[in-house]
C-alpha cells in the first residue's frame, strides 16, 4: 500500500494538508486500486474547498478511484504530458515497471503547475526555484539536443530537471523567473517544426487578445538566433498559488471521448461562481477557435481556477491555427466536428443565452479578417502565412 499526502497552497500562501491517497500496486492488467480521503482538519478549515467539485466534494467518506491509472483526474492534472513526463521519469530514475501515476506524483512533489503538492511522509518542500532568464539560451540548446535524442551531460540534465519538469504538452518548455520576480513558461522551438511555431503562436495569442479573449501576457524573446515564447503563469499569485482543475477531469473523460462545447457550458453553469461572465468568456474562445482553426481544442486545454471566491474559467491558452491540417476539432460543436461559420455561431450563442452573442461573433470575425498583417508583424514567414491561408480564410467566409 502506497500512501501519498496531498497538500494545497492557497493564493495567500497558506499551505494546508488536504488529504491522503492510498494506492495498491498495479495488478496483472496494470490496474491500480486507490482512494482519496480528506483530512478532518482540512474539512473544518474555513477556507477548505473541494479539489474536484464533481468527483471529490467535501465529505468525510473515502472516494474510491474508478480510473485504470489509480489516480483521480485532478491529481493527474498536476503532472506534465509527453515531453515533461518523460523527463520526470528520468529525474526519478524509474524503471519501466515503475511508470505509474502514484510514483510520478511522488517524484513531482511541489514541482507541478497549480496549487497541489505531494509527499510520502513529511511536509512538502517549498516550491522549487525556477531557472532565471539568463539561463534560457543554455536551456534552449539543451532542450533541442535532448528532444532530438542526442546525449547530454549530467549537469545539463540537472538544468532540465530544475526548469523543465513541470509544464505539460508535447513541446519542450521551461519555467523561468525574471528580474522582477515574475514567473513565466517558456516554449521552445523544435527541430521537427514544419512552421515557425513560436511566431505563429505569439501572433495567434495577440489576435485572441484583440478579439476580446482573456489570455495571459505573452512575448517573444530572441534567443541564440532563434526566438522563444514567454507566457506569464496564471496559477501563481504574489504569495501563493491558484488551484487548477481541467475540464477533462470535471467531465470525467478518459481515452477517446465525445464531448463538445455544450458540455463545457454545462460545467460552467454548475460550478463557476460567475457563470454569466464565464459563459461569455467560453463563447468568445469557442468562436475564436472555430474561426482561426484551433482544432487542438481538447479538454486539457480548458481549465478552471480556484481562489477565495470559488471556481472560474482560466484565461485561454495553447491557441493555434490548424497547423497540422486536421480540419476536424477535438470538441464537437453540438454534434458537428467541423467548425461552424459566423451565422451558426450566432445561433449557438443565442441557444446558450450568451449576452451580445451576435456582436461577439462580429468582433472576432472582424479581428481575424486582418490576421495576415498581424502574423507578418510577428515575423511569421510568408511561406507559413500562405500555408495557413486556405484553412483560415475558408472559415471566415462560411
Amino acid at each position: 500500500m502506497k500512501r501519498i499526502h496531498v497538500w494545497v497552497t492557497l493564493p495567500d500562501g497558506l499551505r494546508l494538508s488536504a488529504g491522503d491517497m492510498a494506492c495498491e500496486g498495479p495488478d496483472a492488467r496494470g490496474r491500480i486500486a486507490s482512494e482519496f480521503k480528506y483530512h478532518r482538519p482540512y474539512l473544518d478549515h474555513p477556507k477548505a474547498f473541494p479539489l474536484d467539485p464533481v468527483s471529490l466534494p467535501l465529505d468525510t467518506k473515502p472516494f474510491a478511484c474508478d480510473r485504470t491509472a489509480g489516480v483521480h483526474g485532478v491529481f493527474e492534472d498536476s503532472l506534465p504530458d509527453d515531453w515533461g513526463r518523460n523527463l520526470l521519469i528520468r529525474k526519478a530514475g524509474l524503471e519501466r515497471g515503475e511508470w505509474t501515476l502514484p510514483n510520478l506524483l511522488s517524484a513531482l512533489g511541489s514541482g507541478g503547475l497549480g496549487a497541489l503538492s505531494y509527499t510520502r511522509e513529511s511536509a512538502p518542500e517549498p516550491f522549487p526555484a525556477d531557472a532565471t532568464m539568463f539561463s534560457v539560451k543554455d536551456l534552449l540548446h539543451i532542450a533541442l539536443r535532448y528532444d532530438a535524442g542526442e546525449p547530454i551531460t549530467a549537469d545539463e540534465m540537472a538544468m532540465l530537471f530544475q526548469a523543465a519538469s513541470s509544464p505539460g504538452g508535447a513541446r519542450p518548455k521551461a519555467l523561468v523567473v525574471d528580474e522582477a520576480g515574475v514567473q513565466w513558461i517558456v516554449k521552445f522551438p523544435t527541430r521537427r517544426d514544419r512552421l515557425n511555431m513560436v511566431a505563429v503562436e505569439a501572433a495567434t495569442m495577440a489576435l485572441a487578445r484583440q478579439a476580446g479573449l482573456r489570455v495571459s501576457e505573452t512575448k517573444m524573446m530572441p534567443c541564440a538566433r532563434r526566438k522563444v515564447l514567454l507566457i506569464r503563469r496564471f496559477d501563481v499569485t504574489g504569495t501563493g498559488r491558484r488551484h487548477m482543475v481541467s475540464m477533462q477531469t470535471l467531465l470525467r473523460a478518459e481515452g477517446v471521448y465525445r464531448f463538445g462545447y455544450g458540455d463545457l457550458f454545462e460545467i460552467i453553469r454548475k460550478y463557476s461562481f460567475q457563470p454569466e461572465i464565464d459563459s461569455t468568456n467560453l463563447f468568445v474562445q469557442m468562436t475564436f477557435n472555430a474561426l482561426i482553426g484551433n482544432t487542438d481544442d481538447h479538454l486539457k486545454n480548458f481549465t478552471m481556477l480556484h481562489d477565495d471566491h470559488g471556481y472560474y474559467l482560466s484565461p485561454a491558452y495553447d491557441l493555434m491555427p490548424d497547423t497540422a491540417d486536421r480540419r476536424e476539432h477535438v470538441l464537437h460543436f453540438y454534434g458537428n466536428y467541423i467548425a461552424p461559420g459566423p451565422n451558426e455561431l450566432k445561433r449557438i450563442g443565442k441557444k446558450e443565452n450568451v449576452p451580445g452573442a451576435a456582436g461577439i461573433v462580429d468582433r472576432v470575425s472582424e479581428t481575424l479578417s486582418g490576421w495576415q498583417s498581424v502574423f507578418a508583424s510577428f515575423a511569421v514567414p510568408k511561406a507559413d502565412i500562405a500555408r495557413l491561408s486556405w484553412s483560415i480564410e475558408r472559415r471566415l467566409t462560411k
